[in-house]
């Protein structure tokens, strides 16, 4: 009856958090560690290994959706736009882009407001009457104008800020406005989908520090004079020397026709005796092809052909996913308890989790 009652509770709590997550009361930057307590109790075998089996049954969806909710939720919510662009503010916008000296592509702030609407002007600029823009064609030909991005001032991670603000064009109306946290500098790349169709991609940053960081790669799509979202994958996930697990996982893209991505990754928990007690759980590498889905318009994975799954990469996250990980990697955990090191390791992270969990 106890395990039950700890059972309801610890799922109580996930779905609490759950609702704080949907409300907007989210520090991106603060990372859900578990950390020891002074008065941790100290559960019997049994009981760790029956906390261990009742979280390794449920569905993985369960805890999933508390994880990728932020990432997720950034995602699909950039801000879809249809304003077309006068034929004379146009005229403007392209021959400030046509300057060849990239350092003096400018505008006016009367044009720039014209064109983007309500912006915010740094003081620096404001002397002159000119905001500096940055242009991204994603056509053969720049002068083509069809399709391309553009960002009122720089997309370094200088004196500028960490963050920019790009608005993407078809011709000249403007169909899209991303706000984008890339923490080091905007790494912004494109390509033509089998279909002839432009896909772009970026990186957006989900917390940073020393031996601890999230990126996401986010891909988007131009698909009838919109921009649409079609695929948020981790890009690189990193904690080290924070808490009793240690992870990595970075994501290479290989190939475009069709997406490939390669993804080396590892985890493995701290020992308790020092160095050399560690116990690895994963130490691989594999390579996932995604296709597009007209009907869903997404780009799906072949996950069946591939060594991991999506379920198993959100615990590379930075937030909420010790959960998730024992159910993902149940298997492993309960093999791992075979072997008389291993289990002394194991037991030591799952009393860690279950105090964590019991005593919120």
């Amino acid at each position: 009856m106890k395990i039950i009652f700890t059972i309801v509770i610890i799922l109580l709590l996930v779905s609490c958090d759950k609702e704080q997550r949907q409300k907007g009361d989210i520090d991106l930057q603060t990372i859900d560690t578990i950390k020891i307590t002074k008065k941790e109790t100290s559960y019997t075998d049994q009981q760790l290994e029956i906390f261990l089996d009742s979280i390794g049954n449920f569905t993985p969806s369960y805890f999933a959706d508390n994880v990728s909710f932020v990432a997720d939720s950034i995602f699909k919510n950039q801000l879809q736009m249809n304003k077309v662009i006068s034929q004379s503010d146009f005229s403007k916008l392209k021959f400030a882009i046509n300057e060849e000296d990239e350092i003096l592509r400018t505008i006016d702030i009367k044009t720039a407001k014209n064109i983007f609407g309500e912006i915010q002007v740094d003081s620096s600029f404001v002397a002159d009457g000119k905001i500096p823009i940055t242009f991204f064609s994603f056509d053969k030909r720049k002068e083509d104008f069809n399709e391309f991005a553009i960002c009122l001032g720089y997309t370094d991670a200088g004196e500028f800020g960490w963050s920019c603000v790009l608005y993407f064009f078809k011709n000249n109306k403007i169909i899209a406005k991303h706000n984008i946290y890339h923490r080091y500098g905007l790494e912004l790349n494109h390509y033509k989908d089998s279909d002839g169709k432009t896909i772009i991609y970026y990186k957006e940053n989900f917390g940073s520090g020393t031996g601890i960081w999230q990126f996401n790669f986010y891909f988007y799509k131009f698909y009838n004079d919109k921009l649409i979202p079609i695929l948020n994958v981790l890009e690189n996930g990193n904690l080290n020397s924070w808490g009793r697990r240690n992870f990595w996982l970075e994501t290479f893209v290989t190939k475009t026709n069709p997406l490939t991505l390669k993804m080396v990754y590892h985890q493995f928990f701290y020992g308790t005796k020092g160095e050399g007690d560690d116990y690895r759980i994963i130490d691989d590498s594999t390579f996932i092809q995604f296709k597009w889905d007209e009907k869903s318009r997404t780009l799906i994975g072949n996950y069946e052909k591939s060594k991991t799954n999506k379920f198993k990469i959100l615990t590379y996250y930075l937030d909420s996913n010790e959960l998730l990980f024992i159910n993902t990697y149940y298997t492993e955990l309960k093999n791992g308890l075979k072997n008389k090191t291993k289990r002394h390791i194991i037991l030591n992270y799952l009393n860690g989790i279950k105090n964590h969990y019991e005593n919120k």
